[in-house]
């Protein structure tokens, strides 16, 4: 896979690590009239999603705990509370080293297998390639919402 389709995902991870780390906490967990959820939920949302596109549907085990993905996979909404400082930075480090992790699993060529699914968005994926460029694409539009987050909290 072309070395840009990776460089986009760290471009993307860069600007919701800007968000994260220069954003109030309490800021973070708001919900704004009209929304129905956080830029927090966002944030860690991609990393629930990161996983289970390209891991799960590949049937390889995912390099985030379960319970992670469970809280913060499609269907799921922010509980209120405001995070820690602890809970930001692992969700910082969870930024990076998912990132990482896919593009070294990738050239390993730890993906052998892959699940056909067809995402709310209308588009199958058939391999890890489609996978991981839509995982692109949802990280992008996650990455929308959070500067319209971002605007309209207080």
């Amino acid at each position: 896979m072309k070395e840009q389709v990776f460089a986009l995902h760290v471009a993307t991870r860069n600007n919701l690590l800007t968000y994260l780390e220069n954003v109030t906490p309490e800021k973070l967990a708001q919900i704004p009239a009209g929304f129905h959820n956080s830029i927090w939920w966002n944030i860690a949302h991609c990393v629930a999603t990161q996983q289970i596109l390209c891991y799960k549907l590949s049937g390889v085990k995912p390099v985030v705990p379960e319970a992670f993905i469970e809280t913060y996979k499609k269907g799921t909404s922010p509980d209120g509370h405001v995070p820690t400082a602890d809970e930001i930075q692992e969700l910082r480090a969870l930024l990076i080293s998912t990132q990482k992790q896919l593009e070294a699993d990738y050239e390993r060529g730890v993906f052998a297998n892959f699940t056909p699914y067809t995402t709310s968005y209308g588009y199958t994926l058939t391999c890890i390639e489609d996978a991981i460029h839509f995982n692109n694409t949802h990280e992008g539009m996650h990455l929308g919402v959070v500067i319209a987050l971002n605007y309209f909290a207080k």
